[in-house]
C-alpha cells in the first residue's frame, strides 16, 4: 500500500464523509463484493491447489495436509474468542466518540496479541502429542509449523477487522490477496521445484502469513491505528459478549472439517485420508462459485426485501432459482470431476471423483439454509440460528463415528451430506414457526432429486467422457419438462427483485 493512500485513511473515529442516502445501497454492494472476493480468492486457490501438488506428495501427504489444514483452522478459530462481532459493535456502535474508538481498538490489539501468542504456545507444544496419537510421533514437524502460522494468520485478522471498520475495502483485498497468491507460489516452489513434501506446504503457508502479518501491522502503524492499551472493564464486556458466540463457530468448523481428523483417527491412514480431502476439496468448487457469493448478497439484500408485504413468496422463489442454479453446478462437478482429476492428477486418487458429489451438494444445502435462517434473523431469534447450528454438528460427530467404521470414506461423506440436510430441515422448520413463508419444497426437492439423480448416473454409468456429458447436457431439459422451473417464473422473480 503506498504512503499516499494510507495518509489519506481516515483517522481513528473521524466521521465519514457526508454521502448521498441513495448511494449508500452501491457502497455496501461494492465493499461486501470486495471482501467476498477475497475470500473466493482464497477459496478458488485453495481448490487449484491441491490438485496441482498432489502428484508431488501422493494420498498419504495430501491426507496430512488434510488434518493439518482442519487443526490450523480449529486453533484459529478458538484463539479468535469470536472478538471481530464484538469489536464491529463497540467500535462502530457504542463508542460515541474518537477517545472512545481508540480505547476499543487498543484494548481490542491487546486481547488478539495476547491469545495469539498463547495459541502458539499451545499449539507448538501440542505438536509432538498430536503427531503421536494420529501417525504415532511422524510429521511432528509439520504440525509444530502450525504454531507460527496460527500466530502469523491471528495477527493478520486484526487489521482485517480494523480495515473493514474504516471501510477501506481495497487495502482489505490487498492483505488477503497477498495472503493467497503468495502462498501458492512458496508451496508450489517448496514441492514441485524442492521435494520438501508435506513439511514444504506448512512452511511455504507459515512464510505466506508471515508476510501477510507485516504487510497488514504496517498498514495499520502507517494510518497511525496501531496503539495497544487494555480497559479492564471494556474487555470484560467485549469478552462477555464474544466467548458466548465460539460455540456456533466450533459448531460450523465440526460440520466442514472435522471429520478429516476423525477418519484418521478411525482408519489410521493418512492415504485414505488423503483420497478423501482431495474429492471434498474439488467439491468446494460449488462454495466458491455459487454458495459464497450468493451468501455475501443475500446478507444485505434481504433485510431490504423483507420490509415488502410480499416478502415472504420473493423468498420462496428466491430459494427455488438458487437451488435450481447451485445444484446444477454440483452436477457439472460431479460429472465433470472424473476427467478433471484425471487430466490434473492421472490414475491416482481415483476413488476421490465418488466424493465429489457428497461434497459439492452439502454446500448446495449449506446455501438453502442460508435462506432458511432468514427468517429467524428477521424475527430477531438469532439463537435459534445458533442452537440448530451446535445440534448439527453434534449429528456430525455421531455420524462420522458410527459410519466410518462400516464405510470408510464414503461413511464420512454421507454424514457431511446427511448433517448439511439435518442443519436446513432443523432450520426450515424452526424459522417457519416464527416467520411463515410459502417454500416451494416439492420443487426444491424435485430439482435436488433430478440433479443428484444425474450425478450418480454419471459416476455410476459407462466410464465415457461422452455419457457423463449426456447427464450433464439433460438437466435444463428436464427441469423445463417436469416444470420444476419456469422462464416466466424467473422474470417475475427478476421483476420483483428490480422494484427492490
Amino acid at each position: 500500500m503506498s504512503p499516499d493512500a494510507a495518509s489519506e485513511a481516515p483517522s481513528v473515529g473521524a466521521a465519514a464523509p457526508s454521502e448521498p442516502r441513495r448511494d449508500f445501497g452501491v457502497r455496501l454492494a461494492g465493499d461486501a463484493a470486495t471482501y467476498g472476493l477475497g475470500g473466493v480468492a482464497a477459496q478458488a486457490v485453495a481448490v487449484l491447489l491441491v490438485p496441482i501438488y498432489a502428484r508431488q506428495i501422493g494420498e498419504s501427504g495430501v491426507g496430512v495436509t488434510g488434518v493439518l489444514n482442519s487443526t490450523i483452522s480449529l486453533a484459529l478459530m478458538l484463539s479468535a474468542l469470536a472478538l471481530p462481532q464484538a469489536f464491529f459493535r463497540w467500535y462502530l456502535r457504542e463508542a460515541e466518540d474518537n477517545q472512545a474508538r481508540r480505547n476499543v481498538l487498543g484494548t481490542t490489539l491487546t486481547i488478539r496479541v495476547a491469545a495469539s501468542l498463547l495459541a502458539f504456545a499451545f499449539v507448538l507444544a501440542g505438536s509432538l502429542p498430536l503427531s503421536r496419537l494420529l501417525y504415532d510421533g511422524a510429521y511432528w514437524e509439520v504440525f509444530a509449523l502450525a504454531a507460527p502460522i496460527i500466530l502469523f494468520d491471528s495477527f493478520v485478522t486484526i487489521p482485517l477487522s480494523i480495515l473493514r471498520a474504516e471501510r477501506r475495502a481495497r487495502a482489505y483485498l490487498l492483505i488477503t490477496l497477498v495472503r493467497a497468491i503468495l502462498g501458492t507460489l512458496l508451496i508450489l516452489a517448496l514441492v514441485v521445484l524442492l521435494p520438501l513434501g508435506v513439511t514444504g506446504v506448512a512452511l511455504g503457508s507459515a512464510c505466506a502469513a508471515f508476510v501477510a502479518a507485516i504487510l497488514g501491522l504496517g498498514t495499520l502503524r502507517a494510518s497511525g491505528l496501531f496503539r495497544m492499551n487494555l480497559d479492564p472493564h471494556l474487555a470484560r464486556r467485549m469478552l462477555a459478549f464474544s466467548i458466548p458466540l465460539v460455540p456456533a463457530s466450533i459448531a460450523g468448523w465440526t460440520l466442514n472439517l472435522s471429520d478429516r481428523p476423525l477418519l484418521q483417527i478411525l482408519t489410521g491412514n493418512e492415504a485414505t485420508v488423503g483420497v478423501y480431502t482431495l474429492g471434498y476439496t474439488a467439491g468446494l468448487v460449488t462454495n466458491a462459485l455459487v454458495v459464497q457469493p450468493f451468501s455475501l448478497a443475500w446478507g444485505a439484500a434481504y433485510w431490504e426485501i423483507s420490509r415488502a408485504d410480499d416478502a415472504p413468496r420473493v423468498f420462496a422463489r428466491v430459494l427455488t432459482w438458487f437451488v435450481a442454479v447451485s445444484a446444477g453446478v454440483a452436477l457439472f462437478l460431479s460429472a465433470a470431476g472424473t476427467d478433471i482429476l484425471r487430466f490434473l492428477i492421472g490414475s491416482g486418487f481415483e476413488l476421490s471423483r465418488f466424493i465429489i458429489p457428497f461434497s459439492a451438494f452439502a454446500y448446495v444445502l449449506y446455501g438453502i439454509y442460508v435462506v432458511l435462517a432468514s427468517g429467524l434473523n428477521i424475527a430477531d431469534r438469532t439463537p435459534l440460528v445458533a442452537k440448530t447450528m451446535v445440534a448439527a454438528a453434534v449429528g456430525s460427530v455421531a455420524l462420522n463415528l458410527i459410519l466410518i467404521p462400516v464405510l470408510g470414506i464414503f461413511g464420512a461423506a454421507l454424514s457431511t451430506t446427511a448433517s448439511y440436510a439435518l442443519l436446513a430441515v432443523s432450520v426450515g422448520i424452526v424459522s417457519q414457526r416464527h416467520y411463515p413463508v410459502p417454500w416451494e419444497v416439492g420443487r426444491v426437492v424435485s430439482l435436488l432429486v433430478v440433479a443428484a439423480g444425474l450425478s450418480a448416473a454419471a459416476l455410476i454409468g459407462p466410464d465415457h467422457a461422452l455419457w457423463r456429458l449426456a447427464c450433464m447436457a439433460t438437466y435444463v431439459p428436464a427441469l423445463l419438462g417436469l416444470r420444476l422451473v419456469r422462464l416466466d417464473q424467473a422474470r417475475t422473480l427478476l421483476a420483483l427483485l428490480r422494484r427492490r
